[in-house]
C-alpha cells in the first residue's frame, strides 16, 4: 500500500524509490481499489520533524491492498527555527483547512516536553481543540506516546507519573485482553520505548480503555478502546532502526551541553554488543574531554529489527479496521 501525500512532502522522496510513496502527479498512472483518508498531526521538535514524517508514512505504507492518502499539518508548539517554519507553511495543511475535512483516521505525533504540567505547554489548546474536533469527523484517532498522555489527562483525567527510571529501549510485551489491533501478535513481541513518564495499571483499567500490550517495567505499550476509536500507543512502534541511536546522541549531547547533569545509560537491549565496547569508549573520551559527538549508522548495523513486524501488524490491523467501517 503506497502512501501519497496531499501535499507532496519532500522528505519523502527518499522513499519514492522503494515504492512505499507516489507523487500525486503519478496517482493517474494506476488505479487503486480502495482509498483511505489519514491525517497526520505532528508535533514534533525540528530534529525529528521530517524523521516523524517517514516513520508513520513506512508504517502506514505495511499493506499493498489500497492507497492511503496522508494529510499532514501541525499547530504552535514551540520555538521553532525559520527553515521549519517555512517548511510547515509550504508542505502542511492550514489547521483551518485541514479541519474542512473528515478522516478515516487521525495520527497524533508525540511531542516535546518542556515542563511536568502538559496544560501549560504551547500545544496543550490546540491539540486538545483539534482532538474533540476528531472524536466527531475521523472514524479512529491513533496517539503516540506524549499524545497519550495528553488526551489520557483531559478525556479521563488520568495523571501520568513521573518514573524512577526513564523506560528506553526494546522491550518484550505481553498481550492483553482479546482485540481485533493485537491479532496476529504473540506474547513476547519486541517494541521500543521512550518516555521519563507512566501511567498506574489499575488507573488505565479504571477507563473504558483496553490493555493490549504492556511490559512489566516500561509499562503500557498498547491500549485501546474497544470499537478501536480511540488507540493510545506509549510505546513507538513506528520507530526505524536508528530512532534509539539518535535519541541516545542527543542524549550525550545534552550531557556536553550541560542540559543534563548526568551520562545517559544505553537504551535496553538495543545496541549490539559489538557497539558496547565502542559507545564504553565514547563515554571515556568525552567524561575525560566533552564534546559534541555524531554517531554512524555502522553502531547498528547488527541489532535485530524483529520489533519492526509486529509494528506494521498493529498498523495493518488498524487500517484494516478502517477499511471495514
Amino acid at each position: 500500500m503506497p502512501v501519497i501525500s496531499h501535499p507532496n512532502l519532500p522528505s519523502l522522496e527518499r522513499l519514492e524509490s522503494s515504492g512505499l510513496v507516489i507523487r500525486t502527479e503519478d496517482l493517474e498512472k494506476k488505479s487503486y481499489s480502495k482509498h483511505l483518508h489519514i491525517g497526520l498531526l505532528n508535533l514534533m521538535p525540528d530534529p525529528a520533524f521530517q524523521a516523524t514524517e517517514r516513520q508513520f508514512v513506512r508504517m502506514l505504507a505495511c499493506n499493498d491492498e489500497f492507497l492511503v492518502h496522508l494529510y499532514p499539518t501541525s499547530v504552535e508548539t514551540e520555538n521553532r527555527s525559520d527553515r521549519f517554519k517555512t517548511y510547515i507553511t509550504e508542505h502542511y495543511n492550514e489547521i483551518d483547512d485541514f479541519q474542512q475535512r473528515g478522516y478515516d483516521g487521525l495520527i497524533i505525533s508525540g511531542a516535546n516536553p518542556s515542563q511536568k504540567d502538559m496544560t501549560k505547554e504551547r500545544f496543550w489548546d490546540p491539540l486538545i481543540e483539534v482532538f474533540e474536533w476528531a472524536e466527531s469527523n475521523t472514524t479512529s484517532i491513533m496517539c503516540s506516546c506524549l499524545a497519550t498522555h495528553a488526551i489520557m489527562k483531559a478525556k479521563y483525567e488520568v495523571e501520568r507519573e513521573m518514573r524512577d527510571e526513564k523506560a528506553w529501549g526494546i522491550f518484550k510485551h505481553q498481550l492483553g485482553e482479546d482485540h481485533p489491533l493485537i491479532i496476529g501478535l504473540e506474547d513476547g513481541f519486541n517494541g521500543p520505548h521512550s518516555h521519563y513518564y507512566d501511567f498506574p495499571i489499575q488507573a488505565i483499567e479504571s477507563t473504558d480503555l483496553k490493555i493490549l500490550a504492556s511490559n512489566d517495567f516500561a509499562g503500557i505499550y498498547l491500549a485501546a478502546s474497544e470499537d478501536s476509536k480511540l488507540v493510545m500507543f506509549q510505546g513507538h512502534p513506528e520507530y526505524s532502526e536508528n530512532s534509539l541511536l539518535k535519541e541516545y546522541q542527543r542524549e550525550v549531547n545534552s550531557f556536553v551541553n550541560g542540559i543534563r547533569d548526568d551520562y545517559p545509560p544505553l537504551p535496553y537491549d538495543y545496541f549490539p554488543s559489538a557497539a558496547v565496547g565502542k559507545l564504553e569508549e565514547i563515554k571515556g573520551s568525552i567524561l575525560s574531554k566533552p564534546s559534541e559527538i555524531k554517531l554512524d549508522d555502522d553502531l547498528i548495523s547488527e541489532i535485530d529489527i524483529e520489533w519492526q513486524g509486529a509494528s506494521k501488524k498493529i498498523y495493518d490491523n488498524w487500517l484494516q479496521f478502517l477499511i471495514q467501517s
